[in-house]
């Protein structure tokens, strides 16, 4: 359960746990006039509201939240893609999650061949926040490689950053683990989700990832939990104040 209070509260950030928009752009749809309460239109982002007030977005009623904010962990195994459903007929993650979870969004994603921690909540504004490259939550993953020469000045393009076909990778905090002729085990944090950024990023210096499992989401972490395994956690304070700020 959350401490995350939805009443009584400014405007921008009762349009934020919403999901209308991030605070910022809940704050300009204010200012622009496009927000109205009980009738009158407000351009202060910081008007506070209750349950009590009819608020509205360009005339249209918005829902006050009555349900608390919720994360669960998924230890996704290989083999099933992020998504609600595949034309072609793969298994999806949202396949394997109990019928009674209730509609919830995925945080973030994680490709195919890919396994570990994926975060799932029943509010918009938690995947927003969790996702947003400008909060810089930090990724931990352990990946296996296969390429020969692993070494220190090896990974310098990926503690430094690198650009491959015109997009720009920021640097990676890079750990080598273990080396064993030419499979080796590394530790990788980021801060950045782009699509396939680890993968993409150790094929240019020539390694091949044999297997990626991520271990860690911010303030969660993959833990000792079984594969497909579903478990409700409580939301840290420190997320709720940071989201909250």
């Amino acid at each position: 359960m959350s401490s995350i209070e939805y009443h009584n509260q400014r405007l921008s950030k009762f349009l934020a746990y919403a999901g209308i928009a991030s605070r910022r752009n809940s704050e300009k749809l204010i200012i622009k006039g496009r927000i109205s309460v009980n009738g009158v239109t407000v351009i202060d982002p910081a008007t506070k509201v209750s349950k009590k007030d009819v608020v509205c977005l360009d005339g249209k009623l918005i829902k006050h939240q009555t349900d608390e904010a919720r994360i669960w962990l998924y230890h996704k195994p290989v083999g099933e893609i992020c998504s609600n459903s595949d034309p072609f007929g793969k298994r999806t993650v949202f396949d394997s999650f109990p019928t009674d979870l209730g509609k919830v969004c995925l945080v973030g994603r994680l490709d195919y061949n890919s396994e570990g921690l994926l975060l799932l909540t029943n509010k918009g504004f938690i995947k927003r926040y969790l996702e947003l490259p400008r909060n810089r939550i930090t990724r931990t993953y352990r990946v296996k490689v296969l390429g020969p020469n692993l070494n220190n000045s090896t990974l310098k393009p990926l503690r430094d950053g690198v650009t491959i076909s015109g997009i720009s990778y920021g640097p990676m905090i890079v750990r080598m683990i273990s080396k064993i002729e030419k499979t080796s085990w590394l530790e990788i944090s980021l801060t950045e989700g782009k699509n396939r950024e680890i993968r993409i990023v150790l094929g240019k210096i020539g390694l091949k990832v044999v297997k990626l499992i991520r271990i860690k989401y911010g303030n969660f972490f993959l833990g000792k939990m079984r594969s497909g395994q579903v478990k409700e956690v409580v939301i840290p304070i420190e997320l709720v104040k940071n989201m909250e700020n």
